[in-house]
């Protein structure tokens, strides 16, 4: 018997493929494609992209501290530059000016101020007072020195208003510098004299209506008194009565600054007091050193004053009386005594010396500041032709 053989009925499963096998489990199939969906980035996977967002940041960074620094060494860089340059120039500045002073000093020790008649005097027609203060004298393309020059004897020097000692009032100038004052609009000048000699003597003891170290105590804030000679003319806005009016000026009328000095003699130098571009100030005033008030010399007598000296030269202060410019009795009163008591001269031997020294050349048309230095110098000519300076400033 021939036994058959059963054939088997089980299937055999085929191996899942690898691509598909999330496919074949259904919770495993991704989710179909959204049609809104963005595409994915391009430049690979998330990841990567991190990382080289974040290189690039940095490299931002890092960028901008660097042209940082450079801006700001750059900006050091130039402005050291430009305090160099700045220094350099201002040293140079300050050479020209003190050389501008002792070309002037040069000017003054081979000046010939001998008069027609041999007598020495000084003018204003001499080399020294004829230099021209606003036009520079150029030394190179980029440096220049202007020069001013003038004598002391052409103002009124407030520090003689007492002698040497401090003791003794000179009556006669101060009588000058009262009509001064009164010229100038003030109606307390008496005042402001008296107010001047006591700044000016050592002792304590009021002058009329002067002020001494009480009052001055009493101010808010208190001012020590000198009890000696003025430094300078701006130290007359420290006594009693000088405010800025008087001494700054207003108007028509000057300040009092420029008609007066604290260097040199008491005398007034004929040829150079009151220059013809300016009101005879102080040629009007010295009828106040006629004490007794009978002496008046206005200004039409003191034009031809100055008409006379411009036509020919005082050698002699003798010459005003004999020219016909003053009467006896006029001349008398100004001239009164010996050389202690006169007021008139014919020389000059202070001199106020100003020079600046201006280095640096702007663009055409710029606005570039110039560096300048300044030097204000008194010097004292004596009469075998040395100069001394007496006083030196720089600014």
């Amino acid at each position: 018997m021939v036994t058959m053989r059963r054939r088997s009925t089980r299937r055999v499963l085929a191996p899942p493929s690898p691509v598909g096998a999330r496919d074949a489990v259904p919770f495993l199939a991704p989710p179909p494609a959204c049609a809104d969906a963005a595409p994915p980035l391009s430049g690979g996977t998330a990841g990567g992209t991190g990382e080289e967002g974040f290189a690039l940041v940095l490299v931002l960074v890092v960028v901008g501290l660097l042209v940082t620094l450079v801006v700001q060494f750059n900006y050091a860089s130039r402005v050291e530059l430009e305090m160099a340059r700045s220094y350099v120039e201002s040293i140079q500045a300050a050479y020209l000016a003190e050389a501008g002073v002792h070309v002037a000093m040069a000017l003054l020790r081979t000046d010939d101020n001998e008069s027609t008649d041999g007598k020495v005097i000084d003018t204003l027609d001499d080399q020294w007072a004829q230099w021209p203060q606003d036009i520079p004298i150029p030394v190179d393309e980029e440096a220049s020195v202007y020069l001013g020059l003038e004598d002391t004897g052409r103002y009124l020097n407030v520090n003689r208003l007492v002698n040497d000692t401090g003791e003794t009032v000179d009556e006669e100038l101060a009588g000058v510098f009262e009509e001064l004052l009164r010229q100038l609009g003030r109606d307390d000048a008496a005042a402001l004299v008296d107010s001047v000699i006591d700044w000016i003597d050592p002792d304590d003891q009021i002058t009329n209506d002067g002020a001494e170290e009480g009052y001055y105590r009493s101010l808010d804030p208190p001012v020590e008194i000198a009890n000696h000679r003025l430094l300078s003319a701006e130290e007359l806005r420290l006594v009693k009565g000088f405010d800025d009016q008087l001494l700054n000026g207003a108007e028509e009328v000057p300040g009092l600054l420029r008609l007066v000095t604290v260097y040199g003699p008491k005398t007034f130098n004929l040829n150079t007091v009151d220059a013809e571009d300016v009101f005879p100030w102080l040629l009007t005033s010295l009828g106040g050193a006629d004490t007794q008030g009978q002496t008046v010399i206005d200004e039409t007598v003191a034009n031809d004053i100055r008409a006379a000296r411009g036509e020919e030269p005082f050698s002699d202060p003798l010459q005003i009386k004999i020219r016909g410019l003053l009467d006896q009795a006029q001349y008398n009163a100004i001239q009164k005594g010996g050389p202690s008591v006169r007021l008139l001269e014919v020389t000059s031997s202070y001199f106020t010396i100003r020079a600046v020294g201006v280095v640096g050349q702007p663009e055409p048309g710029g606005d570039e500041e110039l560096t300048r230095k300044s030097v204000i110098a008194i010097v004292k000519r004596d009469p075998g032709g040395k100069v001394n300076i007496l006083y030196w400033r720089e600014e």
